[in-house]
């Protein structure tokens, strides 16, 4: 990252891009909340922090996720909603600074009578999101110096509308969860799809959302190289996500109405796959990975649904790039057929052994337990829900190609798919 980036606050952004990701990456939400957590932590040199959530049957705040030398102890325990610095940013939606408790009325003194640790100043910040309450963040107890409110704000804010905003999908998904086992016999492909639709549209929408913020707090000053492709960046995830809307609600009827879903647009695979690959590029410059783009020809077309085929490679690609190891390498080759065009990611990662390799595109399938898959970020064998391969192979379905995989393990994998060309090319 250039010195613009840095003068910017380049640690604070790396913060907000890593969280992005973390946020959305696994079943296993209080853990990478937490992750989060130690993450921010850092940046401020602060004792601990706490997300607590709010129980509006009960009127309890609880300790949701937490950090800290005490965190054994407050796992799982309650307050009233109404008390404390914790109760008042939530019953007022807004943020409270503290520098220095010392005779701070609001300060809920059980707490440190509970664990015997000595609260000295903290930041407590409303974890909102569409106009619902649901609970507050909370930083504590940093060196002179290591966190400035008016210089800090704009960063906290955001990263307090990223976990509530997390968090409220996660709520959301285990809601679903719940549905989803009720329906089953009744309805199994119309819950499996609603939770499938509610974890695409969330990962881009909070994406988007944590650049926007740090852009429209002010604290970028003028439009600088590295600011001006945040905002390329931000443009690209809006039109993303305003198509993803679009086509949602035609996914809805496809399996019960596949004639009225026929892709109908001439699109160029070689525009596609060079335009990820350059979105994707910070991702494989953090890991050292070589990547490579082959392709007979340009253009390469084919006819389908931009939004779809793109995001069928998207998650490919970020498979690869989880599953090999530091400075592996990732070639994307595109050939044409006679009457389709094949595009094949191929990898050099750990491989999938061959009992799994059916099963890898089954919703929610993951080779490896969730919990051993929470890293939450691109960093080797982290993990998300499982539902990026199943996703890409219903597309391809739908569009009357192929997709398959050829691995071993040790050695790597190539995941390939095919999608037709014009008719009058064929």
């Amino acid at each position: 990252m250039d010195s613009a980036a840095e003068g910017f606050g380049g640690r604070q952004l790396r913060t907000l891009q890593d969280v992005s990701v973390l946020l959305n990456s696994s079943l296993e939400f209080r853990t990478v909340v937490e992750a989060a957590l130690e993450s921010t932590e850092r940046l401020f040199s602060a004792q601990g922090s706490a997300v607590f959530l709010l129980d509006n049957e009960s009127g309890s705040l609880s300790f949701f996720a937490l950090t800290g030398a005490k965190k054994g102890v407050l796992k799982g325990f309650k307050i009233p909603s109404q008390l404390g610095i914790v109760g008042w940013v939530v019953e007022h939606g807004q943020p409270r600074f503290v520098p220095d408790t010392t005779e701070e009325p609001l300060l809920y003194r059980n707490v440190d009578e509970r664990t015997g640790l000595v609260t000295r100043c903290l930041v407590c910040l409303p974890l909102i999101t569409k106009g619902r309450m649901l609970g507050a963040l909370e930083i504590l107890n940093w060196p002179p110096g290591g966190l400035d409110w008016e210089k800090d704000r704009p960063f906290l804010e955001t990263f307090a509308n990223q976990i509530a905003t997390a968090l409220d999908n996660a709520l959301l998904y285990e809601e679903l969860s719940v549905a989803h086992e009720s329906l089953r016999e009744l309805d199994e492909m119309k819950s499996d799809f609603i939770a499938v639709a509610s974890h695409e549209l969330r990962t881009p929408a909070t994406l988007i959302k944590s650049f926007h913020q740090v852009l429209a707090s002010g604290q970028a000053g003028e439009v600088t190289a590295t600011q001006r492709q945040i905002l390329e960046k931000m443009a690209k995830g809006i039109a993303w996500l305003n198509r993803v809307v679009e086509s949602v609600t035609s996914i809805a009827s496809l399996d019960n109405r596949p004639d009225q879903n026929q892709p109908a647009m001439r699109l160029d695979l070689v525009k596609i796959a060079q335009r990820l690959v350059s979105e994707l590029g910070l991702l494989f410059e953090r890991r050292q990975q070589i990547v490579t783009l082959d392709f007979a020809s340009s253009p390469m077309e084919v006819v389908g649904n931009e939004t779809q085929i793109e995001q069928v490679l998207r998650n490919i690609l970020i498979n690869a790039i989880r599953f090999t190891r530091d400075g592996g390498r990732i070639g994307v080759t595109i050939l044409p057929h006679e009457r389709e065009v094949e595009v094949a990611v191929c990898d050099t990662g750990i491989g999938i052994p061959r009992q799994e390799q059916e099963r890898i595109f089954e919703r929610f399938y993951e080779v490896a337990p969730a919990s051993q898959h929470t890293s939450g970020t691109v960093s080797f064998l982290s993990g998300g829900l499982g539902l990026g391969l199943a996703i890409a192979r219903r597309i391809i379905e739908l569009h009357g190609g192929r997709i398959w995989v050829d691995s071993e393990v040790g050695v790597g994998s190539t995941f390939s798919f095919t999608v037709p060309r014009p008719l009058e090319q064929t």
